[in-house]
């Protein structure tokens, strides 16, 4: 079935999405940050992680696991993106369960504060979230691994992974004289051994089945003649069969002569039975039937032939084209037997591989094409939220002549927002293809404020996966390779090497409000997977283009160090034209034996990014009158040398350092600290085409941030989560003290999340400040795709300074549902 027909036959989920989609469509655009960009299920061929990607590069802090449910909270930083970084809109993606990864879901609520909490669920409402959460190699991304460490190869095809245990009897007797039903007899039937409390077990087995919900279908029709049927992972049996034979192997070493263990002599001659068959099918070039045979020996109790068959199915892999998987079973072999001669020839297929030329390599993936699970799904949500908001200012002053107070009072928000997210999939063995369309629509109930619609992402993604190519095109994000934005065009990747990928890219860049100069912009990078065993890169080259004069050309560099207990990514972005460092930074998360988490930060970068349209937005520029909105229209009265001078003076240097650890003191508490310190450069005054007037922004000198923090589970409710935090910041012309206490509480179907925070500054010359700041955020769960959502904000501040009083109030809140289609 085609891509286009998978839609066709999910029309029936899509009506009321695509009806809700055309009427967005009628909006002009609107501005909105988008954090969140997609759920990868099995990314990069992890088999056990599910990616939440974002649009701008993040920080990881810490996970936190809501009691006994399913419910993880996530805190992180936002270190560069499209816009800014307070979140002013409901964000939520989620993807669907798929082999034994559950679906999870992501939502990120409106805040203002520098660190963001994001809420996973995962799996089913009333399941025990067993993910742990880490970051991401890219700085871009944090992972989700069900396991101990994420796992990179499967070792048996997703086609075959599961069985049907028909039969397990003591009696050998009974199993061979079982009768399969005639409209079974295109299923491969083989039998099996295993050892339980020291009795051997023979099995009657039925194979084989992609999905446990296709062996189930079949296992439902035979339960009537066989009522103990059941389904068998085999991926799992076979690696439990072979750390048993590894550990068998190994007391060979220790025991003396004579006292070596014995298979029992049924299994042993089972597998001897079936060796010679694999043998037999690897000479005559059959390497299906061999792999299979090979793996029914390995599904059997530790024998004599487990260690060779290991060897034999990485060549019998190697042989039929399958290079990734045959790299697995040499490794997987080494690990379990790293002694002898078997060793020593498997370290030599390995050598080979890694100088396997691509064009064989290819030749042999097209031999090995085998009939592997079609998936179709679609899926995204639908999200409306009214969002409301007002604001009351009191003034007392007290002067030499004249003493009174002043109030003003304002709604400044009444919306309606209306965000639409699809995705549709198809991957069959061939190929990973998904359409993609995202849509964010404000209604707007103020006079002051249009009613605006903005088409956030609309872009069809192909991923070969044999042919090594792939293919983005229509509006997205790019977050790598020097595209750092929103654009419409194309990005191309080639792999013309194992682990070695050519890229290219084109396009015109979009930003909200739109600038009328005419950009567009192309750029190359080459990705290494794998430049050392845990060590992947990326350099690139992008020049881009304003109204016939150069924008931005930069080169850069990315790098990800991986381990199953951490990572460490980095990227350096260099304008040559400029002579100027647009990016660098540096950041790490580890975490220690006990739990414990250590995380840093070092970030340099020019803020807005350094490109010559931004002068634009330079005091000199926006004084004109009229105010020029093109470079094309600056050109017309000044020098290029000039404008590139005001682009320079418009964007700052931002520098940052952060350092944090945090560890569980026992089952109930987790304790830590963090130091931060941050520096902004100044930046001119400027007045935007609308008549906005932004002041001039001084220099910010050094803020150092001390904080202190605890985090208690089940001290309220059983499965609660709770934050104290105690900040203290200085910076050149102010001190400031932060008291805050976040909770996060589900019960059944509900999410309370209050929280309450105090904070109190002093300024030159004499200025005070304190400020009160409750909240309280409401989830319902209303059915399983339908969940309502309620926010209120108040917050009550006091500024008090010589013959000045000023009391502030604000409200703030919004409501509104979301659908998970």
């Amino acid at each position: 079935m085609t891509g286009q027909a998978m839609f066709f036959t999910t029309r029936n989920k899509l009506v009321a999405a695509l009806i809700g989609c055309s009427i967005l469509a009628i909006s002009p655009q609107m501005a909105g940050a988008q954090i969140l960009e997609e759920i990868q299920v099995q990314p990069d061929n992890f088999e056990n992680v599910i990616r939440l990607q974002f649009n701008a590069r993040i920080q990881f802090l810490r996970a936190v696991k809501v009691g006994k449910t399913n419910t993880i909270v996530v805190y992180f930083r936002i270190l560069q993106g499209e816009e800014s970084t307070e979140i002013k809109s409901v964000e939520t993606l989620k993807s669907k369960s798929f082999d034994q990864l559950p679906e999870v879901a992501a939502t990120l609520s409106p805040q203002a504060s520098s660190v963001k909490k994001l809420t996973l669920q995962i799996g089913k409402d009333k399941q025990v979230a067993d993910g742990r959460v880490l970051a991401g190699t890219d700085g871009r991304s944090v992972d989700i691994i069900f396991g101990d460490t994420a796992r990179k190869y499967q070792l048996v095809p997703d086609g075959k992974r599961y069985a049907l245990t028909l039969l397990s009897s003591t009696s050998r007797d009974e199993v061979s004289g079982k009768v399969i039903p005639r409209e079974l007899q295109d299923y491969d039937v083989f039998t099996s051994q295993q050892t339980r409390e020291g009795q051997t077990f023979y099995e009657l087995n039925l194979g084989y089945f992609a999905t446990p919900e296709q062996a189930e279908q079949v296992r439902a029709g035979l339960l009537s003649q066989f009522p103990q049927a059941e389904i068998s992972d085999l991926r799992k049996r076979r690696k439990a069969m072979l750390k048993a034979a590894s550990a068998s192997a190994k007391s060979e070493v220790t025991l003396g002569p004579g006292q070596a263990p014995v298979a029992l002599p049924d299994v042993e001659n089972q597998a001897a039975m079936l060796m010679p068959k694999a043998q037999e099918a690897l000479k005559a070039a059959n390497y299906e039937l061999a792999i299979d045979l090979f793996n029914q020996i390995l599904l059997l109790p530790p024998n004599h032939y487990s260690q060779d068959a290991q060897e034999l199915i990485g060549v019998a892999r190697e042989r039929n084209g399958e290079l990734a998987k045959a790299r697995a079973e040499y490794a997987l072999y080494l690990k379990l037997f790293p002694e002898g001669a078997g060793a020593e020839r498997v370290r030599q297929h390995l050598a080979g591989l890694k100088a396997e030329s691509t064009s064989t390599g290819a030749i042999r993936a097209k031999a090995r094409r085998r009939d592997e699970p079609v998936i179709k799904t679609v899926s995204g949500s639908l999200s409306q939220y009214y969002f409301g908001g007002s604001t009351q200012t009191q003034t007392a002053f007290n002067t030499p002549t004249t003493a009174g107070t002043s109030t003003l009072s304002a709604i400044n928000q009444s919306s309606l927002r209306t965000h639409l997210d699809l995705q549709g999939r198809y991957r069959n063995s061939d190929a990973d293809q998904k359409l993609v369309f995202r849509d964010d629509n404000i209604v707007s109930f103020l006079k002051s404020r249009p009613s605006l619609n903005h088409v956030l992402s609309a872009y069809y993604s192909y991923k070969g996966l044999g042919n090594g190519f792939n293919a983005t095109l229509g509006r997205q994000i790019g977050t790598s390779g020097g595209v750092l934005g929103r654009f419409d065009g194309a990005q191309l990747g080639y792999y013309f090497a194992p682990k070695w990928r050519a890229n290219v890219v084109a396009g015109v860049p979009v930003e909200f409000p739109a600038l009328g100069s005419d950009r567009k912009f192309w750029g190359v990078s080459l990705d290494g997977d794998e430049l050392t065993e845990r060590l992947r890169g990326k350099t690139y080259y992008i020049e881009q283009s304003a109204d016939g004069i150069q924008d931005r050309r930069a080169v850069g560099l990315e790098l990800g160090f991986y381990d199953m207990r951490g990572s460490v990514s980095s990227l350096v972005d260099y304008d040559v034209s400029y002579s100027a460092l647009n990016i660098g930074t540096l950041q790490g998360n580890w975490q220690t034996e006990k739990g414990g988490m250590f995380s840093f930060l070092l970030d340099y970068r020019r803020s807005p990014l350094l490109t010559t349209s931004v002068a634009l937005y330079n005091a000199a520029v926006t004084s004109m009158s009229p105010i020029p909105t093109s470079i094309k229209q600056l050109l017309a009265t000044s020098t290029e040398d000039q404008i590139r001078t005001w682009a320079d003076n418009s964007s700052a240097v931002s520098k940052l350092f952060q350092a944090g650890y945090i560890t569980p003191l026992n089952k109930t508490w987790q304790a830590g600290g963090d130091f931060n310190l941050t520096n902004t450069g100044a930046l001119p005054g400027s007045t935007l085409s609308d008549g906005t007037v932004l002041p001039p922004t001084p220099a910010t000198g050094n803020i150092y941030a001390y904080s202190l923090r605890a985090i208690g589970s089940g001290l309220l409710m059983a499965n609660d989560v709770n934050v104290f935090t105690l900040s203290l910041n200085k910076g050149n012309t102010f001190n400031g003290q932060l008291l805050a206490y976040n909770n996060v509480t589900r019960l059944e179907r509900w999410t309370l999340e209050p929280s309450l925070k105090y904070y109190q500054q002093k300024s030159d010359p004499d200025t005070n400040l304190a400020r009160w700041t409750p909240e309280i955020h409401l989830t319902y769960l209303w059915k399983g795709n339908l969940s309502l959502e309620a926010d209120y904000i108040y917050e009550h501040s006091t500024t008090t300074s010589p013959g000045n009083n000023e009391v502030s109030q604000q409200h703030f809140f919004y409501v509104g549902y979301r659908w998970d289609i």
